[in-house]
């Protein structure tokens, strides 16, 4: 089949690659089109239009409901005549009491977040999926061994700027790591960093602010196949969910699939097999995760036993392949 991924230039950057790579996979060709907001709607929706007509396009899978700054929705009837749209939500529908008829032009509808799924049923009488976002081909592709050096003791990477949660969560760790003398490395957006000026000040205050985060962390993002050397090489990897987000977020699959040890905040575990203490484990307050981080770096045989179960099991079950397939049965 010819397939067509709508997504944004952030998700495209990050998972085009794994995308069509999985998607090859299982015999499918793979058109990624990147909206570009600076065109108006009309605009972007022709540009989709001629894309399924030159390319012959089966199936257009929109990998979230996406709506233009003038709150425009993307998707219109003119498209869903020409092509089967299916809709794949990887952000949870924070705004679904909005929705508009659009909604009802998708053949099939999955998404990340369970409570999207009730909603729909509930508000839109629309039979939804659970579908998480499983890790792609290049996440699972070279699992930890042994013989791999772990240098770090405690990793995260992400957005961290404006998210107490994430803030709150870090400082703790971080405060243990200071104690503790353990190696601590955290990557993301930081603070704004565009100007000279925003890069001293923006320091200046994260400093003030979280005194011994502020000792570990480094403003950057890297690109995916930095992301799993970093896994591979830490060990213990954090995973902090963003509030309004109640299930398990692609990093939790992602960190797993390499046979690398993952601590994240416990979530709906929905109908995933995954098992806390025997796949991944998980922590409910900067308390459990303080012990349990403690806990882990003084017992490397359990930590590596989870993490190879975890990666195992990712492998096998949870992995974007299969999920692609879900989809495009």
């Amino acid at each position: 089949m010819n397939i067509c991924m709508v997504t944004n230039s952030r998700n495209g950057s990050i998972f085009s690659n794994n995308i069509i790579k999985a998607n090859a996979q299982l015999g499918n060709n793979t058109d990624i089109f990147e909206i570009d907001y600076d065109k108006s709607v009309q605009e972007e929706q022709n540009r989709l239009l001629a894309v399924i007509k030159h390319k012959k396009i089966d199936i257009v899978l929109f990998l979230n409901d996406f709506r233009f700054p003038d709150q425009t929705f993307f998707l219109n009837e003119t498209i869903a005549q020409k092509v089967d749209c299916r809709l794949w939500v990887w952000d949870a529908m924070h705004d679904i009491n909005d929705l508009k008829n659009h909604i009802y032009l998708y053949s099939k509808i999955y998404s990340f977040e369970i409570n999207d799924i009730l909603r729909l049923k509930e508000y839109y009488s629309i039979e939804g999926e659970y579908l998480p976002l499983f890790a792609g081909p290049e996440f699972y592709a070279s699992p930890r061994t042994s013989e791999d050096k772990q240098d770090i003791d405690i990793f995260f990477i992400g957005t961290i700027a404006g998210i107490q949660k994430r803030l709150e969560i870090l400082e703790a760790a971080a405060k243990l790591a200071y104690e503790k003398n353990y190696k601590m490395l955290v990557l993301g957006r930081i603070w704004h960093n565009h100007h000279w000026y925003q890069r001293i000040i923006g320091k200046w205050k994260f400093k003030h602010r979280y005194p011994y985060l502020s000792k570990y962390v480094e403003n950057k993002v890297l690109v995916p196949k930095d992301v799993i050397e970093y896994y591979k090489r830490t060990k213990i990897n954090l995973n902090i969910h963003i509030e309004g987000h109640t299930c398990y977020n692609c990093r939790t699959f992602e960190v797993v699939a390499n046979n690398n040890f993952l601590l994240t905040d416990r979530q709906n575990i929905c109908d995933l097999k995954l098992e806390e203490g025997k796949h991944f484990d998980c922590y409910s307050n900067t308390r459990e995760l303080v012990d349990k981080i403690q806990y882990y770096m003084n017992n490397d045989d359990k930590r590596n036993h989870i993490a190879n179960e975890g990666g195992q099991l990712i492998r096998e079950e949870y992995n974007l392949v299969n999920a692609l397939k879900i989809i495009f049965s």
